[in-house]
């Protein structure tokens, strides 16, 4: 079910995602700056509402909870139809860009519902892949309506992308025969196999636990890998190196293809905690090494830089695909069972940061030139590493709250203060 959902829903985003722009100015008949503006201010407040409807999928679970978001989404992309000015485009991005951003989050929730601690990262590594056959699948689609060029035919890119939400939320909906019997105690977003002891209260906050946060701002960085793919690539191979112009969608499906093949077999590499803070370390300096590759591209003739600017792509992908494993087990494993939909949308925040800032930062960087490479590698590396820190921190800080409990049970218990550790004589 999980697979025809993943494979159902990004059919239909890859449908409207690729003819959005075009649906937009020409259809609806906005200018691009106003398309731009509006983009910008649903992404906040996405980012906004993400926490609130991780705290509300805690209490009644995930799998109810993206039910809801999937027919909210099937309203709000069928009013695209209804457009017609800036005022109405940017009421129904708003209201559609809230379930966007809160849905992954969830989504992972849901599917650590579903499996054990073993399979759960190897599962959202599988649904990645069948995502990305799906999104290119929906281009594909996309390029028939898209070559009509009439109003029905950009209607018929929203009209597609609702319809891909009504199958998903019947999907997902008939998922309740899955979930494993559990006790009434146990959290609503608890995996099987996992413990029903509650988390420390200070655990059950996380825009209050900054180290949680620092780690969701770094993996943001990390995450820019999808800003440099889909924006400083084109950019820069067009402009700034000798390659051919069509190295650009070469390199881009050498990317996909990779991912769709090898998605699963990264996350042997990130299955536990510790692995997976080593990997975003690695892909963090995969990363980097792919930034410095990619600018020497600027440097050598055409074969070199063809030669360059795919070495680059190829540690591109070996940093996006061991980053998105070792983000999945990071953000499992650190979010307390019984409240792990809010800690995993406050984890995504920072990725949603990235969709907000990415594309005008690495814009920025490749108009400053070779300098805005060496930045970008700069931060992927020192984000790798500064990530891994921040996880550490945080098991430390969780470590610390538990050993205090039992001296503050035993405190509550007597009505007595608890006793002073004892410390050996020097």
């Amino acid at each position: 079910m999980l697979t025809l959902n993943a494979f159902a829903g990004s059919i239909g985003t890859g449908l409207f995602l690729t003819g959005s722009m075009l649906f937009f100015t020409r259809s609806v008949g906005l200018p691009a700056y106003q398309v731009a503006l509006g983009l910008s201010i649903a992404g906040v407040a996405g980012m906004v509402a993400s926490v609130p409807t991780g705290m509300l999928a805690d209490r009644i679970g995930p799998r109810r909870t993206m039910v809801a978001l999937h027919l909210w989404r099937v309203v709000t992309y069928s009013l695209y139809l209804l457009v017609h000015s800036f005022p109405a485009f940017l009421a129904v991005i708003c209201a559609t860009t809230l379930a966007e951003k809160a849905g992954p989050p969830i989504n992972q929730a849901m599917v650590g519902t579903l499996f054990t601690k073993q399979q759960r990262t190897r599962t959202m590594a599988f649904l990645r892949a069948v995502r990305n056959v799906g999104l290119s699948l929906g281009a594909l689609l996309a390029g028939i309506a898209l070559s009509y060029d009439t109003r029905v035919a950009y209607d018929s890119l929203a009209l597609g992308n609702a319809l891909s939400f009504l199958v998903m939320a019947a999907l997902i909906w008939s998922l309740h025969r899955y979930e494993p019997a559990r006790d009434s105690s146990a959290p609503a977003t608890a995996a099987p196999g996992d413990a029903t002891e509650e988390a420390p209260a200070a655990d059950r906050r996380p825009l209050r636990e900054w180290p949680f946060l620092a780690l969701s701002g770094f993996n943001g960085v990390l995450a820019l890998h999808d800003s440099v793919l889909f924006v400083g690539l084109p950019l820069w191979i067009s402009a700034h190196t000798d390659a051919p112009r069509q190295l650009v969608s070469a390199v881009l499906i050498v990317n996909t293809v990779i991912t769709a093949l090898t998605q699963v077999r990264w996350t042997r590499l990130t299955d536990s905690t510790a692995k997976a803070v080593r990997g975003m370390v690695t892909a963090g300096l995969a990363l980097a090494v792919a930034a410095v590759a990619v600018l020497a591209a600027h440097y050598v003739g055409s074969a070199a830089a063809c030669a360059l600017l795919v070495l680059g792509v190829l540690l591109l992908t070996v940093g996006e695909n061991l980053h998105s494993s070792a983000a999945w087990e990071v953000s499992f494993n650190l979010s307390p069972a019984d409240a792990r939909s809010r800690y995993l949308a406050v984890f995504q925040l920072g990725e949603s940061a990235r969709d907000i800032v990415g594309p005008l930062l690495v814009t920025s960087a490749m108009a400053v030139g070779p300098w805005g490479w060496l930045g970008l590698a700069a931060a992927f590396a020192l984000a790798g590493f500064a990530a891994r820190t921040s996880a550490d921190r945080v098991e430390r800080r969780r470590a610390r709250a538990h050993a205090t409990e039992p001296a503050a049970t035993a405190s509550a218990g007597t009505g007595e203060p608890a006793a002073a550790p004892v410390t050996a004589a020097p």
